[in-house]
Formats: structure tokens, sequence, C-alpha cells
């Protein structure tokens, strides 16, 4: 007796092996199918088509904007305020700018961090009241 439930753990176990096997061939020919399908194949078709005619639209639209009015407009400036990065124009401005900002701040921050005189201090240094 004790021999019978061995032989029934093998056949178990070779039966929940050859299932998982059957299953990993029965997903493999699915996708395999899957990918082999027309439907697969109208798909990629369809997205290479749109993303060569987006592709197309902003070439395009890119060519149009630089050749209008706009376009242009936005190219000078463009090459204008490289000129004056260059030129250190645009460095010179930010230094003095920023060095505005800041004698402002100190000046502010002295105001508030300096004591104010007291009344007794001012009249004791005040000569007229003696």
């Amino acid at each position: 007796m004790s021999e019978q439930p061995e032989s029934q753990e093998e056949t178990s176990s070779g039966d929940l092996a050859s299932e998982f096997q059957e299953l990993g061939n029965n997903l493999k020919n699915i996708f395999v199918s899957a990918w082999e399908s027309e439907q697969r194949k109208n798909l990629q078709k369809e997205l290479e088509d749109g993303f060569s005619e987006l592709g197309d639209s902003l070439k395009q639209t890119a060519e149009e904007i630089h050749d209008s009015d706009a376009g242009q407009r936005v190219k000078e400036e463009a090459e204008d305020l490289r000129d004056r990065v260059r030129s250190g124009e645009v460095e010179t401005k930010i230094r003095e700018d920023i060095l505005s900002v800041l004698h402002k701040v100190n000046s502010e921050l002295g105001k508030i961090t300096q004591p104010e005189p007291s009344t007794d201090e001012t009249a004791a240094d005040d000569p007229g009241d003696e």
C-alpha cells in the first residue's frame, strides 16, 4: 500500500509538469499567432504611417515658421541676444542690476539693524538743555 501513494505522486507531478509544458506551448502559439496576425500587421502599418505623417507635418510647420515674418523676428532677436552675450553687454547689465539690488537690500537692512537713539540719549547729547 505504501507504493501506491508514491506512484500517484509521480503520476500527479508528471501530469503537473506536462500541463505546465502544454500551457507554455499554448501561450507560445497564441503569441506567435497574434504577432503574425493581419490585425497586428495593419496596426503596425497604421502607426508607421501616422508617425511618418506627423514628422512631415512638423517639418512643414517648422519651415513655415522659419519663413514667416514672426519666425524671422525670432531669429533676428536670437542673433541679437547672442551678439550681446558675446560682447559682454548682457553680463555687464546683469552685474549692474545685481549690484543695485544688493545695495538697496543692504541699505534697508542697515536701517533695521542700527539702534535708534533713545529720547534720554538725545537729550544728554544736546548741549542746549544744560
